[in-house]
């Protein structure tokens, strides 16, 4: 079987034409853990699939006028992939998000609920809500046909909220399609037969997409499992691939760490990664030394040198812009980057070393200075600004970022990101977040290259859990770094005033700043999104308030 995505007609018309032309295909395949640690599948037909939205999407047009909201309250799972067809089957815009649990959660719920007014709620349960809900599992199928849409918006897609408060994006049908195969393009999987495997949570923009868009567009199976499950066991996310072609998978920076960390040689023994085409390396920094430890680790279970794809994106570009063809890494002069200059580095000493995340794939991309808004010349740092038919028409409510300009390049519409990096030798080098830049006498620094010298710094300090920003002082913005305790330390064996003079010593000698203050706190106190990305704007607030609980 040969597939291949293509931009004409609308996302319906193609889960109608495999509903049609492979009713007893598999669609999706869902590894239940919970029935079975070792993952019990279960599976939906294409022709199942077609049925049961048809029902779910009946009871949506009962309740709901073409271009309402409805929540996906939903755990992973099948039915959370029933339950967005049949927004699509019923012109409902679809607002993945998550069960409600805890009060963080039910803080982002109200919080979109305000945002985007939702009709409906479609749960896994009945649920207490100020609006109508429909269980899911509960509907029968039908025949009753979809609505002929003709591919507007298609989805809200809630952002993380790492530097702001979550914005709904407006995904369009036609947004979803071509970034589909933008995506299966850069990462080489255009006309073969691509075998999705995802544990990524279907809320967030990286899991959608791939979990589900790729399979609706092209066809092909899908296999799905629950992030808890990965996170408990991550040899489960590995054995899932094993022995499959084609395979394409993605991941934050964490997770492969996770994987090296955890996975015994035992679990190791026998695993066939050779079918990997593409793991997709992205969602927070990539860091240079978790690609090489993955590699080293898994390279003997046959995973070949260029399967691992760093890669950036956003949801305001429905997920994918950039893609390299293999890990490249690179030392630019630290000093120079807080200039704003990417020059590079050999000495280790001296070198923040950045992992290549590739070109652009038919979409434009360009480096700008912020204020000026003009293009940047040479390897200067500047804003990163997006321009394709994937980049999202807005915010659901409005916002800033999207329709610029940029004299002497495509009309665009342009998008602006609001994330900072650099084009050196043909590969966009992401340097950081706006946003979280910390600005101290005039030089730039950024906080992901502090935190990792920072969780180098001390044996008490948990990897990937350290937050630097900046604060007001008497003489001006200062910084500040927040750590979590390692669990591995008992809290008694913290000593606060040894862990800050080793911070700063080491902080001092890296980047030449002073930190105003170290905080060592306990484990799950450095805030982070639904998503899991560190919050640096909450972790501040939270410093400022005295909300912080130390170890």
């Amino acid at each position: 079987m040969t597939v291949t995505a293509t931009t004409t007609g609308t996302v319906v018309d193609a889960v109608l034409r495999w509903a049609r032309d492979r009713p007893g295909r598999t669609a999706f395949t869902f590894l239940d853990h919970e029935a079975d640690p070792r993952g019990v599948p279960v599976s939906i037909t294409w022709a199942e699939l077609d049925a049961r939205a048809r029902g779910v999407a009946a009871e949506l047009r009962r309740r709901c006028a073409p271009g309402d909201r409805a929540l996906l309250l939903l755990p992973q799972g099948l039915d959370y992939v029933v339950a967005f067809v049949a927004c699509l089957y019923a012109d409902v815009l679809a607002v993945p998000l998550f069960p409600i649990t805890g009060d963080g959660h039910r803080e982002r719920l109200d919080g979109i609920l305000r945002d985007c007014a939702p009709t409906v709620a479609l749960t896994d349960a009945p649920a207490a809500l100020d609006l109508d809900v429909v269980v899911v599992g509960s509907v029968p199928p039908s025949a009753e046909p979809p609505v002929r849409r003709l591919g507007g918006p298609a989805y809200l897609q809630y952002t993380s909220g790492s530097t702001r408060a979550p914005a709904g994006v407006v995904v369009t049908d036609r947004n979803l399609r071509v970034n589909v195969r933008q995506a299966l393009t850069a990462y080489r999987l255009v006309d073969v037969v691509a075998s999705p495997v995802s544990w990524l949570p279907l809320f967030h923009d990286m899991g959608l997409v791939l979990g589900v868009g790729v399979a609706l567009v092209t066809g092909v199976e899908a296999v799905l499992m629950d992030p808890s499950a990965f996170l408990y066991r991550p040899s489960r996310w590995l054995r899932a691939m094993h022995g499959r072609r084609n395979v394409l998978s993605a991941a934050p920076n964490f997770a492969y760490d996770l994987c090296v960390r955890r996975v015994s040689a035992a679990e190791r023994s026998g695993l066939d990664l050779s079918g990997a085409v593409a793991l997709i390396n992205g969602s927070e920094p990539v860091h240079a030394a978790t690609v090489a430890r993955f590699q080293e680790a898994f390279g003997p279970c046959g995973l070949r040198p260029d399967a691992q794809r760093p890669s950036y994106g956003l949801a305001e570009a429905t997920v994918f812009v950039t893609a390299a063809a293999r890990p490249t890494t690179t030392g630019f002069d630290r000093a120079a980057l807080a200039r704003g200059r990417a020059v590079r580095q050999d000495d280790p000493e001296r070198a923040s070393v950045l992992v290549g995340c590739g070109g652009a794939v038919d979409q434009h991309l360009a480096i700008v200075d912020p204020v000026t808004g003009e293009r940047v010349d040479g390897d200067r740092v500047g804003e990163i600004w997006v321009c394709g038919e994937n980049v999202s028409p807005g915010y659901w409510s409005g916002g800033e970022g999207f329709g610029a300009r940029l004299p002497g390049s495509p009309p665009g519409p342009w998008l602006r990101t609001g994330d900072l990096g650099v084009l050196h030798d043909g590969q966009l080098y992401v340097v950081g977040r706006i946003k979280d830049l910390i600005v101290i006498d005039g030089r730039n620094h950024y906080p992901q290259d502090v935190e990792a010298v920072v969780e180098g710094a001390d044996d008490v300090i948990r990897r990937g859990h350290v937050a630097a920003f900046a604060v007001p002082s008497v003489d001006g913005e200062a910084m500040v770094v927040v750590a979590e305790r390692s669990s591995k330390v008992p809290r008694a064996a913290v000593d606060q005033s040894r862990v800050r003079a080793r911070v700063r010593a080491a902080v001092s000698r890296h980047h030449d700043v002073r930190v105003l203050d170290v905080l060592v706190v306990e484990p799950g106190s450095v805030p982070k999104t639904s998503s899991g990305k560190l919050s640096r704007t909450a972790c501040r607030d939270r410093y400022l308030a005295g909300l912080l609980p130390t170890s």
